[in-house]
């Protein structure tokens, strides 16, 4: 076994610090992830507009409020490519050191001037919202990279130091500004003129497959495997990968909730909060408890269970531990990815609603699934069928590991016996 770990992180651990350093994934997976809570929000007023599915003894909204209950939700959604814009660049220009807000500005400037050409003193927002997600993401790096290279080189407006801080800063964005107004524009007319298509009409047509392959049953089993072997070698899986997972995600869901709001049928399985992550940590410490007779595993499992329950993982994970244990590694890298194809199965072949909805953090499992599904009560048989085959992967290891902490804390007292009569 320490050969194979040897071997993993002799291969695996240059590749994982190359994707977790790579300061452009990095930009984008924090940039994504800052509007994390706006769609946590959108998805507090979908939900409270699903409450009659959810709860049958509600009566049904009427058009009027269930219009004004999602504007919040439509707005947010609406305007997220926009917001990324800002968020994506404010990261990027944190590690070169520039100004963030100035940065953050131009992108979003720079993003509505490709996006959406002013006709009839008008704006289309069209790709403000799902449509515009992957040319906000360029734009935020491109648009701070050219920045970068300007400020460099001293092309700006150089102030008297007599000049307060908050106007020499002004000054000083007015020629990288200008120039980059400049490039983004000429370039827009440029694909307008080759393409017949707005920059992200085209950028959208070319990253259509990779968002749609997104939402297969493939990609999400490899994405799974890799984070929970990422997170068993002791780095963190999610932030390697989020970089390239986020943008997708994200554009699969903000389509997902404008096929929502507009009554479609939902055209992924994926994107929305259809799913059980979480359960397991709260599951393994009740295994710790009830199915464990050492008395190190049975503590964890009881300081493991409450923050389990509201999705922490680190007491059990740490606690364990699970990092690097060569017994408990296999169901722990194992058992996800095939919970993962049992969700995506239930719901492709009906047993199960898809989402259009993020779950809202910190509601305990199987509950925030099923608020997330409006209420779908066929959740909890999904659920139940996931909870078996997770007990069916981790049971035998988990015996395995118990007996050897049973034979280590057996040792253990022994000698403490031995020295006590010695003494």
């Amino acid at each position: 076994m320490k050969k194979f770990t040897d071997f993993l992180d002799k291969y695996l651990s240059p590749v994982a610090d190359k994707l977790s350093n790579n300061r452009f994934l990095k930009s984008i997976a924090d940039g994504v992830i800052m509007t994390m809570p706006l769609t946590m929000i959108a998805a507090v007023f979908s939900i409270i507009n699903s409450l009659p599915n959810i709860l049958p003894f509600l009566p049904d909204w009427s058009p009027e409020v269930a219009s004004a209950i999602m504007l919040p939700y439509n707005l947010l959604f609406g305007l997220l490519a926009l917001i990324i814009s800002f968020t994506v660049a404010k990261r990027h220009a944190k590690y070169y050191e520039l100004n963030e807000t100035n940065c953050g500005i131009v992108s979003l400037i720079c993003f509505v001037l490709i996006a959406s050409p002013l006709e009839n003193n008008t704006f289309d927002a069209t790709f403000f919202g799902y449509a515009g997600i992957f040319s906000a993401v360029i734009t935020g790096l491109v648009s701070v990279e050219i920045y970068r290279f300007l400020v460099q080189r001293n092309i700006k407006i150089k102030m008297p130091d007599s000049v307060p801080p908050l106007v020499s800063s002004s000054f000083e964005t007015i020629v990288p500004l200008f120039i980059l107004i400049s490039v983004f524009y000429l370039g827009s007319l440029a694909c307008q003129e080759f393409t017949g298509m707005l920059i992200p009409a085209w950028i959208q047509q070319i990253v259509t497959p990779a968002i749609q392959g997104g939402d297969t049953i493939t990609y999400q089993v490899a994405i799974h495997f890799f984070m929970q072997l990422f997170f068993w070698l002791g780095m963190h899986g999610w932030a390697i990968l989020a970089g390239i997972m986020m943008p997708i995600q994200t554009a699969l869901l903000a389509e997902q909730s404008a096929a929502a709001a507009a009554g479609q049928a939902l055209p992924y399985i994926t994107p929305g909060g259809a799913n059980f992550m979480g359960t397991f940590w709260w599951f393994l410490p009740i295994m710790l408890i009830f199915f464990c007779k050492a008395k190190r595993n049975k503590a964890i499992g009881k300081a493991g269970l409450v923050p389990g329950i509201f999705g922490i993982s680190e007491p059990v994970t740490f606690g364990t531990p699970i990092v690097l244990n060569p017994i408990l590694g296999i169901p722990f890298i194992l058992f996800h990815p095939i919970c993962v194809a049992i969700n995506f199965g239930a719901i492709k072949l009906g047993f199960m609603n898809a989402s259009a909805t993020p779950q809202i953090s910190g509601v305990p499992q199987p509950f925030a699934t099923w608020i997330a599904c409006d209420g779908d009560l066929r959740v909890f048989l999904v659920f139940a069928v996931i909870l078996l085959v997770t007990f069916l992967i981790w049971y035998p290891f988990l015996k395995v590991w118990d007996n050897k902490c049973l034979r280590e804390e057996h040792e253990m007292e022994e000698q403490e016996h031995i020295q006590e009569n010695v003494a």
